[in-house]
């Protein structure tokens, strides 16, 4: 059982992007058309190959570096591209039919494959948890899974960098094992009314270097499966916790 007795911190105002509406708890985005999509995939792949540049020349330049800062400074650069790629997937598949390729998939051998794309300097604050038997496997398409787990692992990240503060993420089966559930959780807890109704929403976000599609994706691809992800903590609990469930049978 992780334990929920971290002091409370301050919330950071939320984010609505430019030229995106603003978001009430009545209404929700209209970003649905033809456009948006068509300029998605232009941005996508402009911004996509100046990425491809960057990385390729930070790849060339890390076996001349001698210094430990140096080369920590290096792999800084590439943790933050491979970030703003996972951006640009996510606004490119947003306006996309989500088609899933399911096959069965061992659960342990799913979160090896998970933990093993986490930045070093995030893998240092994480502590897990799995409460499952040695052996299950489930169906699901595990690039999509493993997509939505990152998301939502990294908007707890993202929230805690600034105080290099833990991460909680723990994995067991519930409802007489005919599913599983994912917890993820942060002690930055998350009072505002306003805030708490808008996560899932997209363009919607509290990071001034987040677009506000990661959740959105995440809850996207997890209901595509029969599961669902929610935010399981209440504005009283001094954390923020996220469930995301998935169906066995």
């Amino acid at each position: 059982m992780i334990t929920k007795n971290m002091p409370k911190t301050a919330e950071r105002a939320p984010i609505q992007r430019s030229g995106v509406p603003e978001i009430s708890e009545e209404t929700r985005p209209t970003a649905t058309s033809d456009s948006l999509s068509d300029f998605s995939l232009v941005v996508s792949h402009r911004i996509g190959s100046l990425l491809s540049s960057i990385e390729g020349y930070t790849d060339l330049v890390l076996p001349s570096l001698n210094g430990k800062e140096d080369r920590d400074n290096a792999f800084r650069i590439l943790e933050g591209l491979s970030r703003i790629a996972g951006i640009l997937e996510d606004v490119k598949h947003y306006k996309e039919s989500l088609t899933l390729v399911t096959e069965p998939r061992d659960i342990r051998a799913l979160i090896d494959k998970t933990l093993i794309l986490l930045a070093d300097s995030e893998s240092d604050r994480l502590s897990f948890d799995c409460d499952l038997p040695l052996s299950l496997e489930i169906n699901v398409d595990q690039a999509r899974i493993i997509q939505a787990l990152l998301s939502v692992l990294r908007n707890a990240f993202e929230v805690t960098a600034s105080s290099n503060m833990p991460v909680a993420f723990s994995i067991q089966a519930v409802q007489n094992q005919s599913a599983i559930v994912f917890k993820i959780q942060n002690p930055m807890p998350i009072a505002e009314k306003r805030i708490r109704n808008q996560l899932f929403n997209p363009f919607f976000t509290t990071k001034v270097s987040n677009l506000g599609l990661g959740l959105t994706m995440a809850r996207r691809i997890f209901r595509a499966h029969g599961g669902d992800i929610q935010l399981t903590s209440n504005e009283l609990e001094a954390v923020t916790e996220f469930s995301c469930t998935l169906p066995l049978k």
